[in-house]
């Protein structure tokens, strides 16, 4: 799922959730209202768990949609990074991932920087996962959606 928003982006801004077509081009909803790609639903989640406002306190939700529309913004200006405090969620983390011998999902806490290995609790296969160089490819992909042509029916 992906959301659409009208420009200018905006607390205040319409905004609809919808699934890209097949094709890669915006859903037929989404151009009727005017709206473009702002981000997909899980980054937006993500931004918003990993890199709250302030650290430990609740944001309002004008707080919420400021923070989110700064993320889409840098990713459609292209710059480098804002921060490493904007883009690598506060430690501990912690996350699921899915295993890739058994296709089982299990919980891990992130503690640190770098590659660690975390035990499968369904089969104990032991999995290498690094959340910095995961952000990284996430981060990319997502600029990748934010210079594709927007709007093709």
């Amino acid at each position: 799922m992906t959301i659409y928003a009208e420009d200018p982006w905006q607390p205040t801004t319409n905004a609809i959730v919808a699934r890209l077509r097949d094709d890669g081009g915006v859903p037929a909803e989404a151009v009727t209202f005017g709206c473009r790609y702002f981000l997909e639903v899980f980054l937006a989640i993500g931004v918003l768990r990993a890199f709250p406002v302030v650290p430990g306190q609740e944001a309002s939700e004008t707080e919420q949609c400021a923070r989110l529309i700064e993320y889409a913004e840098w990713l459609d200006s292209g710059e480098k990074p804002l921060s490493r405090a904007f883009t690598m969620p506060h430690y501990p983390y912690s996350m699921l991932i899915r295993c890739h011998e058994c296709g089982k999902h299990f919980d891990i806490v992130v503690t640190e920087d770098g590659p660690k290995k975390y035990p499968c609790a369904a089969c104990g296969k032991e999995l290498e996962f690094d959340l910095e160089a995961f952000v990284r490819k996430a981060i990319e992909q997502t600029r990748k959606m934010h210079r594709k042509k927007r709007g093709r029916r």
